[in-house]
């Protein structure tokens, strides 16, 4: 039965803190501002109508008066662009009689015009409003007649330059919309920086924290809410963590030193009994494999010891003294040519010309910390270079800045990402080689009490590691 791979799952889309408080803020001021803008469109709606309605109601009363029903109706014709009217006679228990209707009256439902107390209203693209007077019947001495009904005058006009006018609220009430949404993502912009400052640098300490030599507590805040607690839990959190690695460092530098002079006296019996010339030789044989098997070991332990002193800051501090770069690489290789060959692999050493004056090969440094740096360096290129491919150790002498001594080794497997954390305690690229990861975390920990610049980099899987001495003269970086 065959099953088909899985397909990836697809990563969501996460909107982070910044985004949130910005999207929040934008909300909230966008609804405010949508709100008031509304009610303010309202508003001025309401009050243009209404000056639009006491401009022609105005105009409407000044007609009515001029209006004369004696003996015949008389009345004024609107005299300004665009105004229609309709009159009509309104009498108790008798049906309205209309005295006069503009050609160009909107036809609608006579039920829609409004009253004349109410306000006005839109009749088809004309605002219409209403007014009245007390009159009596058309006729003769109708002006001087009691009044028995009243006179409607209904006085239109074009709505276009009311419409014209809200349309001019809208755009600008419009701009400000926008202009308060770029101002409300400004503000939002800086209250997001303020806010979320002291969690960047709390991050950032993080980071520091991640890549430094020791543990150092975090920023905390004086803002006395939630943030100030935070800090100062992670930083109980961080003590804590302080407190355990300095009492398993203290714990392991303990337990190597203790196991040191037991392996040591093991390790002298071998040799002396290994001496023996009566023995076999396969028990002379056996008992090399176990010296060097204690050999190493003896390594390891002293690894330990040097991990526990690093790790706890005990380690002494360096004592410098002029060392000659070329004269120590060259007892290196001869130290470790024989483990080399019995990897199978070839060392080259590659040293500057006769000529280079001595003075640029020569730095004031601690010589048994930088050779175990560089024994470490050189172990961890001998187990994990390509098989069949050799190890370069290359020394350079700066010109303007101090000699650099170089390692290059080709890899099995590129390492990509993984190059950040070779000098990480316990991490193993490949957890199936021989070791304990700590090689070039003692390297890391040793080049920076040196004050020296340890570097790695990969191209087209070759190793590179270098380390930098500072220009003569120059004070060490650490």
């Amino acid at each position: 039965m065959t099953t088909s791979p899985a397909l990836p799952t697809p990563r969501r889309f996460r909107l982070g803190l910044r985004g949130q408080l910005l999207l929040v803020f934008g909300l909230v001021f966008g609804l405010a501002t949508l709100v008031a803008g509304g009610y303010q469109y309202r508003s001025l709606g309401h009050q243009l109508a209404r000056a639009d309605d006491d401009r022609l109601r105005l105009r409407a009363s000044q007609l009515l008066s001029r209006v004369s029903l004696d003996p015949l109706p008389t009345l004024p014709l609107p005299d300004q662009a665009g105004e229609v009217m309709r009159l009509v006679f309104d009498e108790p228990g008798q049906p309205a009689r209309e005295l006069f209707r503009s050609a160009r009256w909107p036809a609608a439902d006579t039920a829609r015009l409004p009253h004349p107390a109410a306000p006005g209203t839109e009749l088809g693209q004309r605002r219409v409003v209403a007014v009245a007077r007390a009159a009596a019947a058309p006729g003769l001495g109708a002006e001087e007649a009691a009044p028995t009904g009243r006179l409607i005058l209904w006085l239109a006009h074009p709505a276009a330059p009311l419409e014209t006018a809200l349309a001019r609220v809208r755009r600008t009430l419009l701009l400000g919309l926008l202009g308060s949404a770029a101002l409300a993502g400004a503000l939002a912009l800086l209250v997001a920086g303020a806010v979320l400052r002291p969690l960047r640098r709390m991050a950032a300490q993080a980071r520091r924290i991640q890549q430094a030599q020791d543990i150092a507590p975090l920023p905390v805040p004086a803002t006395g809410d939630e943030l100030q607690e935070l800090a100062e839990t992670l930083n109980q959190l961080l003590d804590r963590l302080r407190g355990q690695a300095t009492a398993q460092a203290n714990f392991l530098a303990a337990a190597a030193h203790e196991l040191r002079t037991p392996l040591a006296t093991l390790q002298t019996g071998l040799d002396v009994s290994g001496r023996d010339p009566a023995l076999p030789p396969a028990t002379r044989a056996a008992l090399a494999g176990h010296d060097a098997e204690l050999a190493r070991l003896g390594r390891l332990v002293d690894d330990f010891l040097l991990v526990g002193r690093l790790g706890s800051d005990t380690a002494p501090p360096p004592t410098r003294r002029p060392v000659a770069l070329d004269e120590l690489l060259l007892l290196l290789a001869d130290r470790e040519l024989p483990r080399f060959r019995a990897a199978g692999r070839a060392l080259t050493i590659v040293l500057p010309d006769e000529e280079t004056p001595a003075a640029r090969l020569t730095v004031g440094t601690d010589a048994d910390q930088l050779t175990t740096l560089l024994l470490n360096l050189l172990d961890n290129a001998r187990k994990h270079a390509r098989p069949g491919t050799g190890v370069t150790l290359r020394l350079q002498a700066g010109a303007d800045k101090g000699p650099v001594i170089s390692l290059e080794n080709e890899l099995a497997a590129p390492l990509g990402a993984h190059l950040a954390q070779l000098t990480t305690a316990w991490y193993q690229a490949d957890p199936l080689a021989p070791g304990t990861g700590l090689g070039l975390w003692i390297a890391g920990r040793l080049a920076h009490g040196l004050g020296l610049q340890l570097a790695f980099r990969e191209e087209k899987l070759q190793l590179t590691v270098t380390v930098g001495f500072p220009a003569q003269g120059a004070a060490p970086a650490g």
